[in-house]
């Protein structure tokens, strides 16, 4: 009898030994795995911080980064108390993100990569942590979307129509209040021999996509519906537009009235801020106001 007690408390042991090595490898297994995609696309990755210091338009990416750790890192409890309950559908996104990055590279295309980087660690994140921890971890990981600047093709399909717009909303504004103005495509001539052309950067891009990331993040961290929380980070894009065809216009009314020089340096850098200013606080009073209606709705 007590070589049967000894066996079943070797047994136990054993057990439990080999249950340990087991639950210390998948508490590490997520960051070998994190380890593993960070090396595979450190080149993708150094190449777009050097396009978020080279190009003002998608300047806020620098941001995007350290804010998605804040918001994974608010988790960390609720994340920590869910079981951990693997999803083998996960394994099917890491091979479709393994061959995005193939094709990406094969054909020197950088956003196909990008994007590949940001649907590797969402299939790994349901692979190795399952459904649960997804649902509160799909957000910070896809706002990384909003950090990788638009493919070429794309960037010029927006940037001419939202040009035309902006010049079509300056003309208009202009003869409302009287000032004599003759446009030529994006070329704006004012009395005196004063032009102004509406170039790329005044085509409101960089503003937009701006307020797109401060969008969806200001309208995740709602307490309401996501019905509201989509309208709030939907309202972002005709304030964006709205914003900068009134910069296009009152540079143009300065113009007029003072000088050329308002429409460049400092001035037009500075005069641009405060519209900047000014759009941010009317899209806090829309959430603010689209949160007391949903809570009321409630």
């Amino acid at each position: 009898m007590p070589a049967a007690g000894n066996a079943r408390g070797a047994d136990t042991l054993a057990g439990t030994e080999d249950m340990r090595p087991r639950s210390v490898m998948s508490r590490l297994a997520p960051w070998l795995v994190g380890a593993v995609i960070l090396g595979v696309y450190a080149p993708v990755l150094v190449e777009l911080g050097r396009d978020w210091w080279r190009d003002s338009n998608y300047s806020h990416g620098i941001l995007i980064p350290p804010i998605v750790f804040f918001l994974v890192w608010r988790q960390r409890r609720q994340l920590a108390g869910l079981p951990l309950r693997p999803a083998w559908l996960g394994l099917v996104g890491i091979v479709g993100a393994a061959a995005l990055l193939i094709l990406g590279a094969a054909g020197a295309e950088v956003f196909t990569q990008r994007v590949s980087f940001v649907a590797m660690l969402l299939s790994s994140v349901l692979f190795l942590l399952g459904w649960r921890r997804l649902r509160r971890l799909w957000f910070p990981i896809a706002f990384l979307l909003l950090a990788i600047p638009l493919p070429y093709v794309l960037y010029y399909s927006l940037t001419a129509p939202m040009q035309a717009f902006a010049a079509k909303c300056a003309v208009l504004g202009l003869k409302i209040i009287g000032v004599p103005v003759m446009a030529q495509g994006n070329i704006l001539h004012l009395p005196g021999d004063k032009t102004l052309e509406v170039v790329e950067a005044c085509s409101g891009i960089r503003s937009l996509y701006t307020f797109l990331a401060l969008g969806a993040l200001m309208a995740y961290l709602m307490p309401i519906a996501f019905f509201g929380r989509a309208m709030v980070f939907l309202a972002t894009i005709p304030l964006s537009i709205a914003a900068n065809a009134f910069r296009l216009w009152s540079t143009a009314v300065g113009a007029h009235l003072i000088g050329m020089h308002v429409a460049t340096g400092v001035f037009h850098e500075a005069f641009g801020f405060v519209v900047f200013v000014v759009a941010l606080a009317l899209f806090f009073l829309i959430r603010k106001g689209a949160q007391s209606l949903w809570r009321s709705a409630s």
